[in-house]
């Protein structure tokens, strides 16, 4: 039975909300970590599953794929059938899939399991970030906000952590499987305290979900694969860009001709909603982008083990854990989208910094360098999540939030992509120049401080010759995937100045 049985839009007194904040966190807070265990555990799932490094990066987009999927039909099933039923049914799907993904057997299994999990999970982070924005007074929802981000501080803080601790020790597949009791629990509190919102019945309008869902499909498959098969060299790459390109725009004319579309186009009435979606897209592609790379450059460039790769990779989520408690105070002094701009430097900066690393680059840099990209993305989240909603009515808010989480997982899962691209053919290309640069007429191999074991009279010389050119193709490409995360930042910058400033704080 429910603890409260009051209307899920309050008031509420402050012991409520704290019953009702809470569950909620605690369920944000599984797909928070779940995305994030996952990452650190790459390179020893692709080695346990034989796949190579463009193929290992589908455990990660199909997650992001799947909840961008199933994120399009939040909206119209909480107001169908509840967002505490949905919300609760989540929760159960994204146990049940969490067990199934422990025990795949190979990487097409696997990628097939994380697609359920990313699909039955989507409604975690849009309902539960609706209901705080409910939950709360108009007045308090900076803090709200604050408060709901915990879970996406929390992941990058403990997933890698947790990820490397049982990787290390008892393998990867025991990232899938500590969920299943921490889902049970957040079931058990949710089914206790969550009030249930209205219900609506509203027809689903299925030309534009299936529109939407086919479009972003195939052009995740286009980006995906197109390195892989030479781009439009490809019959196959030509059609996923002719499906994805007709999908869109069977979407866009659905839209506005439909009656009742399934995104209300009034919602893009709203300016800062407008803007902080454009924005959420590149913190997509900058934060997921990054999640991805760091480690894959810590254990595959300069061999630290997952464990330390781990603990590395969390300083990220204590850099983010400083901004939020610094948000706060600085939104007293200072306009949001002085903050979102702060952010973004941060994330551009760090990135320039990381522009030029060497394989050898101490682990001190890397440590600050990684502290300070994490403030940066922990003050353009919490300002950002707050100013994107402040002039949006209470009825938008759980398909605002909906589509907010949409398009932030479209950025994500587009970034992987764009970086998984970067990376190998940079290599490629880079090994191939490089090596053209090395015959017998090379200076360089005759110097009297060049390594013995670097020559062409043996085959023990030229495979040391081919591991070094190959070691050094693959530290550029991880340089050229540092400069794209720079251009996003930069891209991003002037967005910041097109926010109106919200109208003074309510408390409806």
């Amino acid at each position: 039975m429910q603890t409260l049985s009051q209307p899920a839009i309050g008031p509420f007194s402050t012991i409520e909300r704290v019953i009702i904040t809470v569950p909620v966190l605690m369920a944000s807070l599984l797909h928070a970590v779940n995305m994030s265990t996952a990452y650190v555990a790459l390179p020893n799932i692709q080695g346990n599953l034989s796949a190579r490094p463009d193929q290992v990066g589908w455990i990660i987009t199909a997650f992001v794929v799947a909840t961008a999927v199933g994120t399009v039909l939040t909206g119209w099933l909480s107001g169908r059938f509840g967002r505490r039923k949905v919300f609760l049914g989540s929760i159960v799907g994204f146990t049940l899939t969490s067990a199934l993904c422990g025990i795949a057997g190979s990487l097409e299994e696997l990628v097939f399991y994380r697609i359920l999990q990313g699909f039955v999970s989507a409604p975690l982070l849009p309902i539960s970030q609706a209901i705080m924005l409910d939950t709360y007074p108009r007045r308090l929802h900076g803090f709200a906000m604050s408060i709901w981000s915990l879970g996406m501080i929390l992941g990058p803080i403990l997933g890698p952590t947790i990820g490397a601790l049982l990787t290390e020790f008892y393998g990867w597949r025991y990232l899938f499987s500590m969920n299943i009791p921490l889902g049970v629990a957040a079931f058990v509190a949710i089914i206790l305290t969550l009030p249930e919102a209205e219900t609506r019945k509203q027809a689903l309008d299925w030309i534009g979900v299936t529109s939407l869902v086919i479009g972003v499909s195939a052009l995740q498959l286009m980006l995906d694969r197109g390195e892989r098969l030479d781009w439009f060299q490809s019959t196959e790459i030509v059609i996923e860009a002719a499906v994805a390109a007709l999908a869109i725009y069977i979407f866009i004319v659905n839209s506005l001709t439909h009656p009742r579309p399934y995104i209300n186009l009034v919602i893009f009435k709203d300016r800062n909603f407008i803007v902080g979606l454009s924005l959420i897209f590149m913190f997509g592609i900058a934060v997921f982008s990054s999640l991805f790379i760091l480690p894959l450059f810590l254990q595959n460039v300069q061999d630290y083990p997952v464990l330390s790769a781990g603990w590395i990779v969390s300083v990220r989520g204590v850099g983010t854990m400083i901004a939020m408690m610094m948000g706060g105070t600085l939104a007293d002094r200072f306009p949001a989208k002085y903050l979102i701009l702060l952010g973004l430097m941060c994330v551009g900066v760090s990135n320039v910094v990381m522009t030029q690393w060497t394989s050898e680059v101490q682990i001190d840099t890397i440590v600050w360098v990684t502290l300070v990209n994490g403030y940066g993305m922990g003050m353009m989240w919490v300002t950002l999540t707050t100013v994107t909603f402040s002039t949006l009515p209470q009825h938008f808010r759980v398909e605002g939030a909906a589509l907010f989480a949409l398009i932030r997982s479209i950025g994500a899962s587009m970034g992987t992509s764009v970086i998984v691209a970067i990376l190998v053919r940079s290599s490629q290309v880079n090994y191939i120049e490089m090596r053209n640069h090395i015959n017998t007429f090379t200076e360089a191999l005759g110097d009297i401080a060049t390594p013995s074991t670097w020559n062409l009279d043996s085959a023990t010389g030229i495979a040391a010759l081919q591991n070094l050119v190959l070691a050094q193709a693959e530290m550029v490409a991880y340089l050229n995937t540092f400069v794209f995360l720079v251009v996003v930042a930069l891209i991003a910058m002037p967005l910041v100045f097109l926010f109106q400033k919200p109208p003074e704080a309510d408390r409806s």
